[in-house]
């Protein structure tokens, strides 16, 4: 009989991280039903040793290497391209996730055929390899419910999701391996374009956010600031051109308003959402002025949209704002 789920774990120079991981795995309530795939991408350290203890007990781990060093999206398509699940779930080495995760994603996309991913609340923890347990009162990373738009203004599923095999093997929808660091958002929107993603509205594992920063995203931001802008001028011209006209015109009324609002009443109105409901967060300031010169150009308001541009071009982070103004300065010169 074929897995319910598989989990694909990318591991490189992770070996004091793997033990944990798998035995968190195993522990799930529905790892009977479960296969783990463990693609080793050419790692200098000892996971192959550890991985392979585990398979003397357990038939349904897998094992996977290659002598190169390759992206984790590669290691993931690679993996999943081997999964017999009906369901795929991603396993970050140094994350962990609460006993029954496996079994709440897999019994939410049962009842909601029409979603193409569920995703979840965490934890946030500095301590290498702590348990579920021990983080429950760490700071908890809420999701926001999901929105196409929403979703355009920054990455915000986490690192813990479940998805369809059929979004692979019917959909034809596979990671991209030119990203080394935003593939996973990538997917996410390329994913919302066809299906509903939903967030269960629980805490359903631990994030591990290293002490110093070694996490992928923080070792080289200025690769991640330049993919993140990418994904989204990507996805920011489809959403727009399946818009009717009504709903174009209500978005650049919405947008206008929010361009409008001073700049330091922004942090002023994050904090008061923040303790009415953190899930209902309004998106930031760089991201409505970003917007808002997209539907400006559209309108042929070429210095109106230069203009939304400027009120963030001081903002050294702010990435897509400054490609969007390089962008409009070449193209209107």
């Amino acid at each position: 009989m074929p897995p319910r789920i598989s989990v694909i774990i990318s591991t490189y120079n992770a070996e004091l991280f793997i033990r944990g991981r798998l035995e968190n795995l195993v522990n799930q309530t529905i790892f009977s039903e479960t296969e783990v795939i463990v693609v080793n991408s050419g790692s200098q350290q000892n996971e192959e040793h550890i991985v392979r203890d585990f398979q003397k007990q357990y038939s349904n781990i897998i094992y996977l290497s290659t002598h190169q060093r390759e992206t984790i999206y590669k290691a993931w398509n690679r993996g999943i391209a081997i999964a017999h699940g009906k369901y795929i779930a991603n396993a970050n080495t140094d994350d962990r996730s609460r006993k029954d995760a496996l079994e709440i994603f897999a019994q939410t996309l049962d009842m909601y055929p029409k979603v193409g991913m569920v995703y979840a609340d965490q934890y946030v923890t500095s301590m290498p390899n702590a348990s579920y347990e021990n983080s429950i009162r760490g700071k908890r990373n809420f999701r926001y419910p999901f929105s196409r738009l929403r979703l355009l203004a920054g990455y915000y599923l986490g690192s813990q999701q479940m998805w369809r095999a059929s979004l692979h093997f019917q959909d034809e929808i596979w990671f991209d391996e030119q990203y080394e660091v935003t593939g996973d958002y990538d997917f996410a929107c390329r994913v919302a374009e066809l299906y509903d993603l939903l967030l269960v509205e629980d805490v359903l594992g631990i994030y591990y956010l290293s002490k110093t920063k070694s996490n992928k995203q923080y070792q080289n931001m200025d690769r991640f600031l330049c993919e993140d802008t990418k994904v989204r001028e990507k996805y920011l011209q489809r959403y727009l051109v399946e818009l009717s006209t009504e709903q174009l015109n209500r978005l650049y009324k919405t947008t206008r308003f929010w361009v409008a609002i001073p700049k330091l009443v922004y942090p002023i109105m994050h904090r008061i959402m923040d303790v009415v409901d953190p899930r209902s967060q309004i998106a930031n300031r760089i991201f409505w002025c970003w917007l808002g010169s997209h539907l400006e150009e559209q309108r042929g308001k070429i210095e109106a949209a230069k203009s939304c541009c400027r009120k963030c071009l001081n903002i050294p982070s702010a990435n897509v704002i400054h490609r969007r103004y390089h962008d409009l300065l070449e193209k209107y010169q």
